[in-house]
């Protein structure tokens, strides 16, 4: 996928991300659609998109939105590299396989979020983080999920072909 289309993509989902998600929360909890399309781009293709969006945008959250500069970024980065190995490890092309790169990986970013910000001095307690990640696991797997549908067409051509599946053997 190029760049430009790449960027566009995350810009529009930053804006999504700090203005309409807040009407969806629950308890406080909203999907985060940076991290979901830093998963997809990171799962699905080859070219470092996803890793490089991931930091940019990550920054540009932290500035706008966070109490601290690059903890997202910092996040977004290890989650990012994550996927890219899971990608070289696990069929890109199978369902379950997406949904398990998008647990991990949303208990991989709040988790690493959590420890930075709380080593900076963060009012959230263990307790409170613990509460809120089911919601963010339901969450950001139903909106990795849409996303997988709507890209894997994009990846993979011809993906129930018997003819193809014949070939690989």
């Amino acid at each position: 996928m190029k760049m430009r289309f790449a960027a566009i993509i995350f810009f529009i989902a930053f804006l999504l991300q700090g203005t309409v998600l807040n009407l969806f929360s629950i308890h406080g909890a909203t999907p985060n659609l940076i991290l979901c399309l830093v998963v997809i781009f990171s799962f699905l293709y080859e070219d470092f998109n996803g890793l490089i969006l991931g930091v940019v945008f990550g920054l540009l959250m932290d500035l706008c939105m966070a109490q601290y500069v690059g903890v997202a970024a910092f996040s977004y980065l290890i989650v990012s590299l994550i996927a890219i190995n899971m990608r070289e490890n696990i069929n890109k092309e199978n369902i379950a396989s997406i949904i398990i790169v998008s647990v991990g990986s949303t208990l991989i970013y709040n988790f690493l979020y959590f420890i930075i910000s709380a080593g900076f001095g963060s009012i959230y307690s263990l307790t409170y983080w613990l509460k809120l990640q089911p919601i963010y696991i339901l969450y950001n797997s139903a909106i990795v999920f849409i996303l997988y549908l709507i890209f894997i067409k994009r990846v993979v051509k011809y993906r129930n072909d018997r003819y193809l599946i014949w070939k690989k053997r």
